[in-house]
Protein backbone atom coordinates (compact mmCIF):
# COMPACT_ATOMS: atom_id res chain seq x y z
CA UNK A 1 0.00 0.00 0.00
CA UNK A 2 1.26 3.50 -0.77
CA UNK A 3 1.92 5.95 2.09
CA UNK A 4 -1.21 7.93 1.22
CA UNK A 5 -3.42 4.84 1.59
CA UNK A 6 -4.00 4.38 -2.17
CA UNK A 7 -3.71 0.86 -3.50
CA UNK A 8 -2.33 0.40 -7.01
CA UNK A 9 -5.23 -0.60 -9.23
CA UNK A 10 -7.76 0.13 -6.50
CA UNK A 11 -10.52 2.72 -6.22
CA UNK A 12 -10.44 6.19 -4.74
CA UNK A 13 -12.65 6.13 -1.61
CA UNK A 14 -14.12 2.83 -2.74
CA UNK A 15 -15.88 4.48 -5.68
CA UNK A 16 -13.73 6.04 -8.41
CA UNK A 17 -11.20 4.42 -10.70
CA UNK A 18 -9.97 7.74 -12.01
CA UNK A 19 -10.27 11.53 -11.76
CA UNK A 20 -10.44 14.04 -14.61
CA UNK A 21 -9.84 17.77 -14.16
CA UNK A 22 -11.41 20.16 -16.67
CA UNK A 23 -11.12 23.92 -17.10
CA UNK A 24 -9.27 26.60 -19.03
CA UNK A 25 -5.54 27.14 -18.77
CA UNK A 26 -5.19 29.61 -15.89
CA UNK A 27 -8.37 28.50 -14.10
CA UNK A 28 -6.36 26.94 -11.27
CA UNK A 29 -6.20 23.30 -12.37
CA UNK A 30 -2.46 22.89 -11.81
CA UNK A 31 -2.63 24.55 -8.41
CA UNK A 32 -5.53 22.30 -7.36
CA UNK A 33 -3.54 19.20 -8.34
CA UNK A 34 -0.56 20.43 -6.29
CA UNK A 35 -2.82 21.03 -3.29
CA UNK A 36 -4.53 17.64 -3.64
CA UNK A 37 -1.07 16.07 -3.43
CA UNK A 38 0.06 18.37 -0.61
CA UNK A 39 -2.98 17.88 1.62
CA UNK A 40 -4.66 14.62 0.58
CA UNK A 41 -2.92 12.24 -1.86
CA UNK A 42 0.86 12.81 -1.90
CA UNK A 43 1.52 9.81 -4.16
CA UNK A 44 -1.29 10.45 -6.63
CA UNK A 45 -0.23 9.65 -10.21
CA UNK A 46 -1.21 12.71 -12.24
CA UNK A 47 -0.52 14.18 -15.65
CA UNK A 48 -1.54 17.22 -17.69
CA UNK A 49 -2.41 16.82 -21.36
CA UNK A 50 -0.76 20.20 -21.93
CA UNK A 51 2.47 19.09 -20.27
CA UNK A 52 2.43 15.78 -22.18
CA UNK A 53 2.28 17.57 -25.52
CA UNK A 54 4.67 20.36 -24.52
CA UNK A 55 7.19 17.59 -23.76
CA UNK A 56 6.47 15.91 -27.11
CA UNK A 57 6.86 19.29 -28.83
CA UNK A 58 10.58 19.23 -27.96
CA UNK A 59 11.10 16.48 -30.54
CA UNK A 60 8.06 16.90 -32.81
CA UNK A 61 8.01 20.16 -34.87
CA UNK A 62 4.32 19.74 -35.84
CA UNK A 63 3.15 19.37 -32.23
CA UNK A 64 5.39 22.31 -31.29
CA UNK A 65 3.72 24.43 -33.97
CA UNK A 66 0.24 23.49 -32.75
CA UNK A 67 0.97 24.06 -29.05
CA UNK A 68 2.66 27.41 -29.74
CA UNK A 69 -0.44 28.54 -31.65
CA UNK A 70 -2.87 27.26 -29.03
CA UNK A 71 -4.38 24.80 -31.53
CA UNK A 72 -5.96 21.63 -30.13
CA UNK A 73 -4.15 18.36 -30.81
CA UNK A 74 -6.16 15.99 -33.00
CA UNK A 75 -8.67 13.80 -31.18
CA UNK A 76 -7.06 10.45 -31.99
CA UNK A 77 -3.65 11.51 -30.64
CA UNK A 78 -5.18 13.07 -27.52
CA UNK A 79 -7.31 9.99 -26.77
CA UNK A 80 -4.35 7.64 -27.18
CA UNK A 81 -2.26 9.79 -24.83
CA UNK A 82 -5.01 9.73 -22.20
CA UNK A 83 -5.67 5.97 -22.46
CA UNK A 84 -1.97 5.13 -22.32
CA UNK A 85 -1.40 7.15 -19.14
CA UNK A 86 -4.66 6.19 -17.44
CA UNK A 87 -4.23 2.44 -17.96
CA UNK A 88 -0.71 2.56 -16.49
CA UNK A 89 -1.58 4.90 -13.59
CA UNK A 90 -4.82 3.72 -12.00
CA UNK A 91 -6.06 5.26 -9.80
CA UNK A 92 -4.84 8.62 -11.00
CA UNK A 93 -5.74 12.03 -12.36
CA UNK A 94 -5.60 13.59 -15.83
CA UNK A 95 -5.77 17.38 -16.27
CA UNK A 96 -7.19 18.68 -19.55
CA UNK A 97 -9.09 15.76 -21.08
CA UNK A 98 -11.57 15.60 -22.81
CA UNK A 99 -11.50 18.90 -24.69
CA UNK A 100 -14.40 18.43 -27.14
CA UNK A 101 -17.50 16.32 -27.78
CA UNK A 102 -15.66 13.74 -29.91
CA UNK A 103 -13.12 13.15 -27.15
CA UNK A 104 -15.92 12.92 -24.58
CA UNK A 105 -17.65 10.23 -26.63
CA UNK A 106 -14.39 8.26 -26.89
CA UNK A 107 -13.94 8.68 -23.12
CA UNK A 108 -17.42 7.26 -22.52
CA UNK A 109 -16.56 4.24 -24.66
CA UNK A 110 -13.26 3.82 -22.78
CA UNK A 111 -14.94 4.02 -19.34
CA UNK A 112 -17.69 1.62 -20.38
CA UNK A 113 -15.25 -0.95 -21.76
CA UNK A 114 -13.00 -0.71 -18.68
CA UNK A 115 -16.00 -0.66 -16.33
CA UNK A 116 -14.57 2.41 -14.65
CA UNK A 117 -16.38 5.05 -12.66
CA UNK A 118 -14.75 8.46 -13.07
CA UNK A 119 -14.89 11.61 -10.95
CA UNK A 120 -14.94 14.74 -13.15
CA UNK A 121 -13.82 18.01 -11.55
CA UNK A 122 -14.95 21.00 -13.60
CA UNK A 123 -13.42 24.40 -12.75
CA UNK A 124 -14.89 27.61 -14.17
CA UNK A 125 -13.14 30.97 -13.99
CA UNK A 126 -13.63 34.51 -15.32
CA UNK A 127 -11.38 35.43 -18.23
CA UNK A 128 -10.17 38.54 -16.37
CA UNK A 129 -8.83 36.36 -13.53
CA UNK A 130 -7.32 33.93 -16.03
CA UNK A 131 -5.49 36.76 -17.83
CA UNK A 132 -4.08 38.08 -14.55
CA UNK A 133 -2.76 34.64 -13.61
CA UNK A 134 -1.32 33.85 -17.04
CA UNK A 135 0.46 37.19 -17.29
CA UNK A 136 2.05 36.46 -13.92
CA UNK A 137 3.37 33.02 -14.91
CA UNK A 138 4.67 34.15 -18.37
CA UNK A 139 4.72 30.80 -20.18
CA UNK A 140 5.65 30.73 -23.90
CA UNK A 141 2.12 29.80 -25.02
CA UNK A 142 0.41 32.46 -22.88
CA UNK A 143 0.53 35.29 -25.42
CA UNK A 144 -2.64 37.38 -25.39
CA UNK A 145 -4.04 36.24 -28.75
CA UNK A 146 -3.47 32.57 -27.80
CA UNK A 147 -5.18 33.06 -24.44
CA UNK A 148 -8.24 34.57 -26.12
CA UNK A 149 -8.31 31.75 -28.67
CA UNK A 150 -8.19 29.13 -25.89
CA UNK A 151 -10.96 30.99 -24.06
CA UNK A 152 -13.15 31.01 -27.20
CA UNK A 153 -12.42 27.30 -27.83
CA UNK A 154 -13.36 26.45 -24.25
CA UNK A 155 -16.61 28.43 -24.36
CA UNK A 156 -17.51 26.80 -27.69
CA UNK A 157 -16.50 23.21 -26.99
CA UNK A 158 -16.80 22.66 -23.24
CA UNK A 159 -20.62 22.75 -22.88
CA UNK A 160 -20.95 19.80 -25.27
CA UNK A 161 -18.33 17.88 -23.27
CA UNK A 162 -20.27 18.36 -20.05
CA UNK A 163 -23.57 17.47 -21.73
CA UNK A 164 -22.15 14.10 -22.77
CA UNK A 165 -20.65 13.45 -19.33
CA UNK A 166 -23.74 14.49 -17.36
CA UNK A 167 -25.93 12.21 -19.47
CA UNK A 168 -23.87 9.22 -18.30
CA UNK A 169 -24.50 9.20 -14.56
CA UNK A 170 -23.74 5.48 -14.65
CA UNK A 171 -20.10 6.27 -15.46
CA UNK A 172 -19.36 9.72 -14.03
CA UNK A 173 -19.78 11.88 -10.95
CA UNK A 174 -19.26 15.63 -11.42
CA UNK A 175 -17.93 18.23 -8.99
CA UNK A 176 -18.19 21.87 -10.15
CA UNK A 177 -15.81 24.44 -8.65
CA UNK A 178 -15.50 28.23 -8.84
CA UNK A 179 -11.87 28.91 -9.73
CA UNK A 180 -12.11 32.65 -9.11
CA UNK A 181 -11.46 32.15 -5.39
CA UNK A 182 -8.17 31.72 -3.57
CA UNK A 183 -6.56 28.30 -4.10
CA UNK A 184 -7.07 27.25 -0.48
CA UNK A 185 -10.80 28.00 -0.70
CA UNK A 186 -11.07 26.08 -3.99
CA UNK A 187 -9.43 23.07 -2.33
CA UNK A 188 -11.83 23.30 0.64
CA UNK A 189 -14.79 23.40 -1.77
CA UNK A 190 -13.43 20.35 -3.59
CA UNK A 191 -12.82 18.31 -0.43
CA UNK A 192 -16.29 19.09 0.95
CA UNK A 193 -17.91 18.18 -2.38
CA UNK A 194 -15.87 14.98 -2.38
CA UNK A 195 -17.26 14.04 1.03
CA UNK A 196 -20.81 14.59 -0.23
CA UNK A 197 -20.16 12.14 -3.07
CA UNK A 198 -18.73 9.31 -0.96
CA UNK A 199 -21.08 6.35 -0.58
CA UNK A 200 -23.01 6.58 2.71
CA UNK A 201 -22.13 2.94 3.43
CA UNK A 202 -18.74 4.08 4.73
CA UNK A 203 -20.15 6.63 7.20
CA UNK A 204 -22.18 4.30 9.40
CA UNK A 205 -19.47 3.85 12.03
CA UNK A 206 -17.22 6.89 12.28
CA UNK A 207 -16.19 6.47 15.89
CA UNK A 208 -13.01 4.66 14.90
CA UNK A 209 -11.78 7.64 12.86
CA UNK A 210 -9.89 10.32 14.76
CA UNK A 211 -8.49 13.50 13.20
CA UNK A 212 -6.77 16.55 14.66
CA UNK A 213 -7.67 20.15 13.86
CA UNK A 214 -4.40 22.12 14.02
CA UNK A 215 -3.98 25.80 13.19
CA UNK A 216 -0.37 26.91 12.70
CA UNK A 217 0.88 30.33 13.84
CA UNK A 218 2.29 31.27 10.42
CA UNK A 219 -1.09 30.80 8.69
CA UNK A 220 -3.22 33.88 8.08
CA UNK A 221 -6.52 32.00 7.46
CA UNK A 222 -8.21 28.90 8.82
CA UNK A 223 -8.50 27.28 5.38
CA UNK A 224 -5.25 25.27 5.53
CA UNK A 225 -6.35 23.76 8.85
CA UNK A 226 -9.75 22.86 7.37
CA UNK A 227 -8.05 21.25 4.37
CA UNK A 228 -5.69 19.21 6.57
CA UNK A 229 -8.58 18.10 8.77
CA UNK A 230 -10.79 16.91 5.89
CA UNK A 231 -7.82 15.31 4.11
CA UNK A 232 -6.84 13.37 7.25
CA UNK A 233 -10.43 12.15 7.51
CA UNK A 234 -10.43 11.06 3.85
CA UNK A 235 -7.15 9.17 4.25
CA UNK A 236 -8.48 7.40 7.35
CA UNK A 237 -11.64 6.55 5.45
CA UNK A 238 -9.55 5.20 2.56
CA UNK A 239 -7.61 2.99 5.00
CA UNK A 240 -10.87 1.54 6.35
CA UNK A 241 -12.16 0.89 2.84
CA UNK A 242 -8.92 -0.82 1.84
CA UNK A 243 -9.04 -3.00 4.96
CA UNK A 244 -12.61 -4.25 4.31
Amino acid sequence: MNPDGMQKGGKILGKWDYMLLLGESGSGKGTLVKNIKKFWLPDLDSASMGDIFRERAKSDPEIKRLTNQGVLIDDETACRAFASFAEDHKPGLMDGFPRNREQAIKLIKFAREKRWRILVIDISCNVEVILERLLARRRADDELHIVYKRNLDHKTLHPAVMDEIKHRADLFDVITLDGNFDAEIVLSSFLLALLRNVDMLYFYDLRVIETKFDVFENESTINPAINRWISDFLRSLQDRINAD
